[in-house]
């Protein structure tokens, strides 16, 4: 299951920082959070995305996901 940050836990458990879409982060934080409530903030971050010579930047921010 994996929740934004600053949603509300619906289980007790332990949770892991992931990646936007659920992949491993290096040296990712880990929290013990009870059900109801609510999950920390991460810090955001920017990538520039180049492609067929146009360059945007897109803000990102990593997830929370239980674990047990």
């Amino acid at each position: 299951m994996i929740l934004k940050p600053g949603e509300t836990a619906p289980v007790s458990g332990k949770y892991v920082e992931v990646g936007q879409g659920g992949g491993k982060v290096k040296r990712a934080q880990q929290i013990y959070v009870n059900q109801g409530e609510i999950l920390p903030m991460l810090s955001p971050y920017s990538i520039k995305i180049e492609h067929k010579g146009s360059s945007e930047v897109r803000n990102r921010q990593h997830c929370w996901k239980l674990v047990q």
